[in-house]
């Protein structure tokens, strides 16, 4: 039997912080860079692929930790 998963709270586009198996940061954003594509998210668009931030997905929190350098 599968368990549900809870939700912490939701962006604006709906996307869920979950305890489950992927785990949304919501203070990060991702453009469509191959490198550097994790943005803060009082960041409002790329310099580099000019991505902005309300046409991006929030970023997982595993790839945050290791762009910040966490783990």
């Amino acid at each position: 039997m599968e368990s549900t998963p809870t939700y912490d709270r939701l962006n604006q586009y709906g996307e869920r912080l979950e305890d489950g198996d992927i785990i949304l940061n919501l203070d990060y954003w991702d453009c469509e860079c191959k490198q550097k594509f994790i943005h803060p998210i009082n960041e409002d668009r790329c310099a580099i692929c000019g991505f902005e931030q309300d046409e991006c997905p929030s970023s997982r929190e595993n790839e945050v930790n290791l762009f910040l350098g966490r783990v």
